[in-house]
C-alpha cells in the first residue's frame, strides 16, 4: 500500500473531552475483526457492543465503524462518548454533518447545546479533506512474482464513498496467482476522509490522478504492453468504461459493474473526439436486476457507438436488489479477465 502523508491542518477539535475508559479484550492477531464482527451480531447489550467497539478503536488499522460507535452512544445517552467519536471520525475517516442530521437514532445529539458548534466543525473538516490532495493504491501481486516480468494489470476503481481496498482480499490473490496478473486498487481523487473517496466532475484530472498511481505502480512491476483492463464499480464502474473508450491503446477494455454517477457520463463525447477503431477491445458490462433502471440503461445508450467501433460488448445481470457486489461476483470476475487478457 503506498499512503499520502495525512493532512496536518484539519481544524482543532471543540469540544476538549477525555478518552472513555478502554476494558481490554483478550482477541488478538489476525481473529479480532472476525470475533468484533461476531460480537455485535450476537445477543449481547448495548453497553457491551459499545465497550467492544471502544476498544476496537484502540486496534483496527482502518477506522470506519467510528461514526456507528458514536450512533450507539448517542442511542444510549452517552453524549460526551458520541462527541469524542465523531470529533476523531472527522479527523481520522469521514463524518457527514447532514447525514447525522437525517440519521433518527442522533436525535439527542442534535438537541444539545453543543451540535451548533459541533456541526460547524464537522463541515470544516470535510471541507478540508476534500482540499487536500491525499491518497492511497493499493497494489496485489503474484505470490510468487520477481517484480521484473511484465504481466498484465488490472486497474482497480471504487464507487462513490468507498476505497481502493474493495479490490484487495483474499479473492483477489487467488486471481493474481491463478493469472499472473497484477490488480493496482487506486483512490479517488477526491477524499472525503482517509476511508471514503470519490471520483470527480473532471474526467481529465481523474485521468490523470489514475497515471500517476499507474506510474508509481512501476517500482514494483513491469507492465506487459497492451495488456492493460479498466474495472470499476458504480461511480468507478462509468469511468472505467469512459478510459478504455478514451484510450484504446492503452486499455483492453473494461470490467464495468453496476456504471453510474452523480456526473453525466462523458463517454460517447470521449469516443467522438478520439473517433478511433475499437478493434480488439471488449468491454464486460454488468448489473443487478433490482438496483434500478440507470445502469441498464447506460449500457444500452454505450453499446451501439462502442459496437460501430468494432468492439466487442457483453452484458449480464445478476438477480438482486440493491446498488452493491453481487455474491459470487469473483468467479465473473476471474473469467471476465481470462477471456480480456487472452
Amino acid at each position: 500500500m503506498i499512503e499520502a502523508p495525512l493532512p496536518d491542518d484539519l481544524p482543532a477539535k471543540v469540544e476538549n473531552i477525555a478518552a472513555p475508559v478502554v476494558m481490554a479484550q483478550s482477541w488478538t492477531g489476525a481473529e479480532a475483526k472476525a470475533k468484533v464482527r461476531e460480537f455485535l451480531k450476537a445477543d449481547h447489550s448495548e453497553e457491551e457492543k459499545i465497550a467492544v467497539l471502544t476498544w476496537w478503536a484502540g486496534q483496527a488499522e482502518r477506522q470506519d465503524f467510528l461514526v456507528d460507535l458514536a450512533r450507539r452512544c448517542a442511542v444510549a445517552g452517552r453524549l460526551d462518548e458520541c462527541i469524542f467519536w465523531l470529533q476523531r471520525a472527522a479527523h481520522e475517516d469521514v463524518c457527514d454533518p447532514g447525514e447525522l442530521e437525517n440519521e433518527p437514532d442522533f436525535a439527542p445529539l442534535l438537541k444539545d447545546a453543543r451540535w451548533p458548534k459541533l456541526k460547524a466543525f464537522l463541515r470544516e473538516c470535510e471541507a478540508r479533506w476534500q482540499q487536500t490532495t491525499f491518497y492511497r493504491d493499493v497494489l496485489t501481486l503474484p505470490t510468487d512474482y520477481d517484480g521484473k516480468t511484465p504481466i498484465p494489470l488490472v486497474v482497480g476503481l471504487h464507487g462513490y464513498g468507498s476505497v481502493p481496498e474493495d479490490f484487495v482480499g483474499a479473492d483477489f490473490q487467488k486471481i493474481c496467482d491463478a493469472q499472473h496478473i497484477a490488480f493496482l486498487a487506486v483512490s479517488g481523487r477526491r477524499p472525503l476522509g482517509r476511508h471514503a473517496f470519490m471520483w470527480t466532475e473532471s474526467f481529465e484530472k481523474d485521468r490523470q490522478h489514475i497515471e500517476q498511481a499507474m506510474l508509481r505502480s512501476l517500482q514494483h512491476l513491469q507492465v506487459a504492453p497492451g495488456r492493460t483492463v479498466a474495472a470499476g464499480f458504480s461511480q468507478g464502474g462509468q469511468l472505467a468504461a469512459e478510459l478504455a473508450a478514451a484510450q484504446p491503446n492503452k486499455y483492453r477494455g473494461c470490467l464495468s459493474m453496476s456504471p453510474g454517477s452523480r456526473y453525466a457520463s462523458e463517454l460517447l463525447s470521449r469516443l467522438k473526439q478520439t473517433n478511433a477503431s475499437l478493434t480488439g477491445q471488449q468491454y464486460f458490462f454488468s448489473w443487478i436486476s433490482g438496483e434500478g433502471r440507470g445502469p441498464a440503461q447506460r449500457v444500452k445508450e454505450w453499446r451501439p457507438a462502442l459496437e460501430q467501433r468494432n468492439a466487442r460488448v457483453y452484458e449480464y445481470e445478476f438477480p438482486g436488489k440493491g446498488h452493491e457486489w453481487p455474491r459470487h461476483y469473483e468467479d465473473y470476475f476471474a473469467i471476465s479477465l481470462q477471456v480480456l487478457l487472452r
